[in-house]
């Protein structure tokens, strides 16, 4: 039995507070940026989307937030965006952001106003976090499509998928090798029966701009291909 005396109680204690010292000063270093960033991030992505009203919920402290964006012009009647960052500020979790190799996350969705004009549905994904997989599986089981997806290796993509017959499939591809020049892809998802186009990403830290683009870009496309059918 280890007896706790009341010295190694004074040197506990003084090892405490010297540890505390550096994470006091990182924490209020590191905020200041970490809000220059996501108020950099939410300018930046009123720019792009150019919405009509816009509604914000944070998560946390400092580590995200949801933006719903009414926008109802062209082919684009709203778009959401979820960011998220690893508590950067904390200084005792760094070993394990570097650890597992945390980084910012970016998911775009985006609702058309009419049809995508693409058949079928498809769902692309890389294992690289346990919540994605959960988050493709749970919305493959309530689509009216269910029996219908069918699960595919996708070897060149590095991924897996979930895809009916049709041209979801293809359009998804296409959007997944957008994004890949812009950073690491974990999800993209294209559901005509729902008019969305969802994109998982954690672009470089000068592309999140460039994501939120592409995914919009690709509605407009395809809303404007079918139009012209």
């Amino acid at each position: 039995m280890v007896e706790i005396t009341g010295e190694t109680l004074a040197n506990a204690i003084v090892v405490l507070i010297l540890a505390a010292l550096p994470s006091v000063a990182w924490f209020f270093q590191v905020r200041k940026r970490m809000i220059r960033r996501q108020s950099s991030l939410v300018r930046l992505f009123e720019q792009i989307v150019k919405p009509r009203d816009r509604r914000y919920v944070v998560h946390g402290y400092l580590v995200g937030f949801t933006a719903e964006y009414w926008v109802n012009r062209g082919p684009i009647k709203k778009v959401y965006i979820t960011y998220t960052t690893p508590p950067y500020h904390a200084f005792f979790y760094l070993p394990i952001i570097i650890l597992f190799r945390r980084r910012e996350k970016l998911e775009v969705a985006v609702e058309a106003r009419d049809s995508l004009g693409v058949r079928g549905e498809a769902h692309i994904y890389r294992r690289g976090g346990i919540d994605v997989v959960q988050l493709v599986e749970k919305d493959v089981k309530q689509s009216p499509l269910r029996r219908k997806l069918q699960r595919l290796k996708l070897p060149d993509l590095a991924a897996e998928a979930y895809a009916t017959e049709g041209d979801a499939l293809a359009v998804a591809r296409e959007l997944w090798g957008r994004l890949e020049r812009l950073g690491a892809v974990f999800r993209v998802s294209i559901v005509p029966g729902r008019r969305l186009v969802l994109a998982v990403a954690s672009p470089r830290p000068d592309s999140f701009g460039p994501v939120v683009e592409e995914v919009l870009s690709l509605v407009q496309a395809a809303a404007e291909k079918a139009r012209q059918v």
